[in-house]
Order: C-alpha cells, then structure tokens, then sequence
C-alpha cells in the first residue's frame, strides 16, 4: 500500500516537473520570438598605411553585422539628398563618395545585435591590385523601433526658409539651419565632419545638453539677427562652411525628443587659424554609441540627417 502511494507521488510529480518543465521552454521560446537568425557581409578598401589588419578586420565586421541588421530590418535614419551619391567601379575599387555614404546610411539600421554565431574574415587583392578586407558573419539581432519623424529641417544659405534651402556651399561661406515641430520638446544638434561629431545646438555658450524648443515656432539657428529664442542675443554661434579638398561630404543630425537629453560629454572647443573654434564635440564612435543606445531607450526619438556638400574651386 505505501509502495502504491508513493509510486502514485512519484507518477504526479513526474507529471507536475513535466508541465513546469513545458512551461519553462514555452516562456523561453515566446521570450525570444523577438531575436531572429541574420546574416551579412562586407569589404573595407585597405589603402590606410596607418591601420593594421587587425583594425580592419574589427572595423569590417562591425559594417558586416550593421549589413545583416539593415537588411533584416531597414534603417529608419535615411538622408534626404541620396542624389548625392555617386558610385564608379573601376575592377572592385569604389569612390571615395560611396564609402563615405556607406559608411553613415549603415550606422544606424532599425536592429540591435545580440550575438555571434559564426564570422570569418579574409585579405582579397582586386584587378586593379587592391587589397581588400573582406567579412562575413551570422548571428542573432532584434529589432529597434524608432518614432517618425515629424518635425522640419532644412540647411539653408539665406534667412528665408521657403526660398533658401539649400545642401550645397561653397568652401567659406555661412550655413544657417531651419527648424519646426509641431510639438514642444528638446533638440540637440551635431555636425559630422567624418573627423569627429560636433555639438552645435545647443550653442557652445550653454552647459546644458539640450535646447528646449515650443511647438509651432519658425527657428533659423547659426544667425547673429534670427536669435529671439535667445536670453542673451549676441550668444549665436555662426557656422561657416570649410574643406580642404575640392569636395567634400558633411553631415548634419537633427535630434528632437519629448524629453531632455543626457548621457553624452563633450570636449572643449578647438581654436583654428584665422581665430575660428568649433564647437564642443565628441569622437565619432561615442557619438555613434550614444546615439544607437538612445534609439533603444528614447522611443519618442525623432531622427533625422541632413547632407551638405561643401566644394573648393581655388
């Protein structure tokens, strides 16, 4: 009799540990719905004497893994003047046009990388004689989902926002930048020069890290006479267009949220020849970081990119 009894117990708790157990993988399987299988690849030119192989091979698969997670996901921080981009292929070797544009539109896809499950990395030499790094890589991502858009921005070369937008400057000439949401809330803005990320809204004037900005209100920013958002009027700071090669390619990033802005520090402005400075600015892959991380936590973000080119005719 207690040998039945207690086979019966011992047949329950079987059955028990077995649904628990069921339950368990369930959970687990509906948890990690949201990671899916992804794959990607890509090439990086080495004709930079001053990095070695194994920086190119942590710079191309870091392009390889945003490669897999664009084309699982899309990027939803797009520029508006693709046009811009031209592509010319002599054997394998690409523009210097296209790698810049490259190496932004793949920045920030709509995915989050989890893991790696398998990469590889391998040197090819092209017709022409370039070396290539080439990686490829599989593993699992998620998906990031990012607020649209709704406020304007536009680069302008003049104070009128309906007759002076403009994405084209010469090299010394002044760039002013409009903005307009139809709801109150906080902007930052940078300028990428592929250097390094530039705060320049707000001005350098501030401690704060953002600008706090009212619905429906006309802003021209980077003017000495289009300042009445501003305490101290004379604090403007001016931008003014410069490149050392004939062409070149910038990038402005329009940040606007429901919430104030953190979690980023910037250096002191740098003085140039001729009594210019910029403005406080950050490296490049920080500001790369920060920016991804804030498109994960802030989901009222609005992000945009605004191109502009810059040409040297002297």
């Amino acid at each position: 009799m207690n040998q039945s009894v207690s086979d019966c117990l011992f047949r329950k708790m079987q059955y028990v540990f077995g649904v628990l157990l069921f339950l368990v993988v369930f959970t687990t399987d509906l948890a990690g719905q949201k990671d899916i299988f992804v794959t990607g690849k890509a090439s990086t030119l080495m004709n930079d004497p001053q990095k070695t192989r194994p920086q190119y091979e942590i710079e191309t698969l870091k392009r390889a893994r945003e490669n897999a997670l664009e084309k699982a996901f899309g990027s939803s921080v797009e520029s508006k003047y693709e046009s811009l981009v031209i592509t010319e292929m002599e054997g394998r070797s690409v523009s210097s046009t296209r790698e810049v544009r490259n190496n932004y539109i793949n920045t920030f896809p709509n995915g989050r990388w989890i893991r790696d499950e398998n990469s590889s990395a391998v040197e090819e030499r092209d017709d022409k004689g370039n070396w290539w790094m080439t990686c490829e890589v599989t593993g699992y991502a998620r998906e990031v989902e990012s607020a649209p858009v709704r406020f304007k921005a536009y680069t302008l070369d003049g104070h009128d926002p309906q007759k002076n937008i403009a994405q084209s400057f010469a090299h010394g000439e002044d760039g002013y930048l409009y903005f307009r949401s139809p709801d109150e809330g906080f902007l930052v803005v940078f300028y990428d020069d592929f250097n390094s990320v530039q705060r320049c809204i707000p001005y350098n004037v501030t401690t704060e890290k953002y600008l706090k900005v009212d619905s429906d209100r006309d802003y021209i920013f980077f003017s000495g006479g289009k300042n009445d958002y501003l305490s101290e009027r004379n604090k403007a700071d001016r931008i003014q267009f410069y490149t050392n090669t004939p062409r070149d390619f910038n990038l402005f990033y329009v940040l606007f949220s429901s919430k104030p802005f953190s979690g980023y520090n910037v250096n002191e402005p740098d003085t140039l020849p001729g009594d210019f400075r910029t403005f406080r600015w950050l490296h490049r892959d920080e500001f790369q970081d920060w920016l991804q991380e804030q498109r994960i936590r802030n989901k009222n973000l609005q992000v945009e990119i605004l191109d502009v080119t810059i040409t040297r005719n002297d």
